[in-house]
């Protein structure tokens, strides 16, 4: 198994932050077909291979994955594409979609 832990400063409003949380989590859903959940401030996702959360605070945003055996090998792939992504999304870029 490998681990994946990045930490995103934000200057977003909390709902506003929340919501791009989400529409990456649509996205994932849509095509990597991951389940996902709310609890609070955290958002729990989970599809095969891979498993994490997303926590929200005022300014930060945390992201931790469990990756699997099968996408161990790649992640780095994994975690450079995420960091693109979520960079965007926070500071409001149109092109937030997963490649």
């Amino acid at each position: 198994m490998a681990n994946i832990h990045i930490k995103q400063k934000h200057h977003l409003a909390h709902d506003e932050a929340r919501q791009r949380v989400e529409e990456i989590a649509k996205e994932l859903k849509k095509k990597l077909n991951a389940d996902y959940a709310w609890k609070g401030d955290s958002l729990h996702f989970k599809r095969s291979g891979a498993s994490g959360s997303i926590d929200l605070s005022d300014d930060i945003i945390e992201l931790k994955i469990k990756l699997g055996m099968m996408l161990a090998p790649m992640k780095g792939t994994i975690e450079s594409t995420i960091k693109e992504k979520l960079h965007l999304a926070l500071k409001g870029d149109k092109d937030t979609k997963l490649t």
